[in-house]
């Protein structure tokens, strides 16, 4: 069944069951995602069967006669529980949160040449949204969401506001020319299930993305919860909320204007640290059951064998008299090294990052390295994790790339007398481009040394330095500098002269 099918049906029961068997993949299991994704509900803290709080004795059974009866009766023994040390790691959180700085933490690249005022102008506005978008720190929303939830959606929508665009022509030094002024901006928002979403992804017989469906709770204003079914197609949003049956609310449906569908989707199978799950309930386990094994062998306890005859010092009890054979005192400690738990955490620290191809960033890991890791030392050290920040990419990368290009189509949309050929013409690249320390001076070096050698354009030199985005400006003030440093040489010649 088509998608034009199903939403031309009348029953609403139906229309959502089929939009709903769109999705091809398995629907994550939020609740046990969470649990593994926070340590306050991890089963170190929350199962107290398989980790139960302990039984300590108050006082021993013993027996007692009542002289009243003549009968001896036995009193059980009186135990109160205390509760064992429970220790938890985050380490899913660690993994996680490094993974997504080195795949984000510097922001994909876009590489662009454009042919014309109309295509510079309009990878301007492109920048300017991606900017007033925050996006630079939507990205690792978006990353983080992926590894540890399996899925994430960005949904693009239209705002009105001229204060963007005032702004923005009054940037590039352009007019109208007596064209109508846009009044619309560009926002986005994030999808996923810790934020409360079921999403359905809908693909149609050649596994192409035609929609994307979202089922969420929301409370309306007498606080009743309102179940809620959103489907975004390729021309509109389609909105029904349930109340005993399901009903489409007046205004809910409408064509958002767009060219493309306004929906960026990823997915992955299972979360990143997935294979590594075993690792951390071994750990907590081993921290937790350590700990209460110190709080109960720490302090030591006296022995005393033989006959206690007396006391003596300033006080009674300063020191005891002992006799008999073998009389003797002694503390009792602890002479057992704790090396085999000691080696089995590390071990467990050691694959569970290793195994995740994430790099162990402590200040004691890091110690003594100074400015030894930069440049190619940094990337030589963390080599396994870039490799792994491209395996990212085949996902990640094309999700920045179908950004990229829905936002010029949107541009074209919200501006057709401006960016609607170029929307059509332009043609941009994203890469992601793995975290490193970059050391200005080396690169700088290199720049020269290509331009010089005339491997490089002046172009080419400055873009790899990287110390500005307004390449063109920076080539036309070094082109300038150069011109009057010449002006004044031949100045100088023709005085000697």
């Amino acid at each position: 069944m088509t998608l034009e099918e199903i939403l031309a049906l009348e029953d609403i029961d139906r229309k959502i069951q089929y939009l709903k068997k769109g999705r091809k993949t398995e629907l994550p299991d939020r609740r046990k995602l969470w649990e593994d994704w926070n340590p306050d509900l991890h089963e170190i803290m929350t199962d107290k069967n398989k980790y139960p709080d302990r039984k300590v004795l108050k006082e021993e059974a013993k027996k007692e006669f009542d002289e009243k009866t003549g009968k001896t009766y036995n009193i059980e023994a009186k135990y109160e529980t205390e509760p064992v040390n429970r220790i938890v790691i985050p380490l899913e959180q660690d993994i996680v949160n490094i993974q997504t700085a080195f795949t984000v933490g510097t922001e994909p690249s876009m590489d662009c040449t454009p042919s014309d005022e109309g295509e510079k102008n309009l990878f301007a506005a492109l920048k300017s949204v991606l900017q007033k978008n925050k996006i630079k720190y939507q990205n690792k929303k978006i990353v983080r969401a992926w590894l540890s939830e399996q899925e994430v959606a960005e949904y693009w929508y239209v705002t009105d506001d001229d204060s963007f665009w005032a702004k923005f022509w009054a940037k590039v030094k352009i007019t109208f020319g007596g064209k109508v002024k846009p009044t619309k901006k560009l926002r986005s928002v994030i999808w996923s299930p810790f934020r409360g979403d079921k999403l359905y992804p809908f693909f149609d017989d050649y596994g192409d993305f035609v929609a994307m469906s979202r089922e969420y709770k929301k409370k309306d204003l007498d606080d009743n919860e309102i179940d809620v079914f959103m489907t975004v197609t390729k021309n509109a949003v389609y909105q029904w909320e349930l109340n005993k049956t399901w009903n489409m609310p007046e205004g809910k449906t409408f064509k958002h204007g767009f060219t493309k569908l306004p929906v960026i989707y990823a997915y992955r199978p299972e979360t990143y640290c997935h294979k590594i799950k075993t690792f951390r309930v071994r750990l907590e386990k081993l921290l937790s059951n350590y700990a209460d094994c110190i709080d109960y062998h720490f302090f030591p306890l006296l022995k005393l064998i033989g006959d206690v005859s007396g006391f003596a010092g300033k006080t009674k009890d300063r020191m005891v008299k002992l006799e008999g054979e073998g009389a003797d005192a002694q503390y009792l400690t602890w002479s057992q090294v704790p090396t085999t738990i000691e080696l089995e955490m590390k071990t467990l620290f050691e694959k569970a990052y290793s195994m995740t191809n994430t790099p162990q960033i402590s200040f004691e890991s890091l110690k003594g390295a100074g400015n030894a890791l930069s440049g190619v030392a940094f990337d030589y050290v963390f080599l396994s994790t870039h490799l792994q920040v491209e395996n990212h990419a085949e996902v990640i990368g094309d999700f920045m790339q179908r950004r990229v290009n829905f936002l010029v189509s949107a541009l074209g949309a919200i501006n057709p007398y401006e960016f609607d050929k170029a929307s059509k013409t332009i043609d941009i690249d994203v890469e992601i481009v793995p975290y490193r320390l970059d050391n200005v001076d080396d690169k700088v070096s290199t720049a020269v040394k290509a331009v010089e050698g005339g491997v490089w354009s002046q172009k080419r030199g400055v873009m790899f330095a990287g110390i500005t985005d307004q390449i063109e400006e920076e080539l036309a003030q070094i082109k300038e500098e150069l011109e009057e440093r010449q002006s004044l040489e031949t100045q100088k010649q023709n005085m000697k002269k």
